[in-house]
């Protein structure tokens, strides 16, 4: 194979996954149910329904769009719109984390729970690394909102 199609065939391959990837998370924001909310409403305090509401429709028409490549610039900018206040999420919960989970450790016994102690090291690791990959997701969409889809894709047709 050839660079150029071995190009082709990859930047189709991330196009679709990004899709996926955001689809799955807007269904399972669907699914769970007021959690959009909630998060929303760390970002906007006033309208947090309705930002909600938005977040999860960017993330599922975004998704399917860059998935099927059909407006794929359209939906990368969906992407990008529903990523860029995830940034400010994931800066709250890094500085109430640490709180919250010494607040739990010192609340249990030194021996007792440690399922806990294990789910709040998990926790804050993943807000630590989250906005990093978050970030990179931001940068993925980005790059498909000015390139398009540039093959294996609806818009192609």
């Amino acid at each position: 194979m050839d660079q150029a199609t071995a190009l082709t065939v990859i930047e189709t391959i991330l196009r679709f996954m990004l899709g996926l990837r955001f689809l799955h998370s807007g269904l399972s924001n669907v699914r769970r149910w007021p959690n959009a909310v909630d998060n929303a409403r760390l970002v906007f305090p006033f309208g947090a329904t309705f930002f909600g509401f938005v977040a999860v429709l960017l993330m599922v028409a975004g998704g399917v769009g860059l998935a099927l490549g059909f407006q794929t610039r359209i939906a990368a900018l969906m992407i990008v719109l529903f990523l860029i206040p995830t940034l400010k999420i994931q800066r709250y919960w890094l500085r109430t984390l640490p709180a919250t989970i010494e607040e739990v450790n010192r609340a249990l016994a030194q021996d007792e729970f440690s399922k806990f102690r294990l789910i709040a090291r998990h926790a804050l690791h993943s807000h630590e690394t989250g906005w990093q990959n978050n970030l990179i997701l931001l940068f993925a969409a980005l790059l498909f909102s000015i390139r398009g889809s540039i093959a294996f894709g609806l818009d192609n047709f």
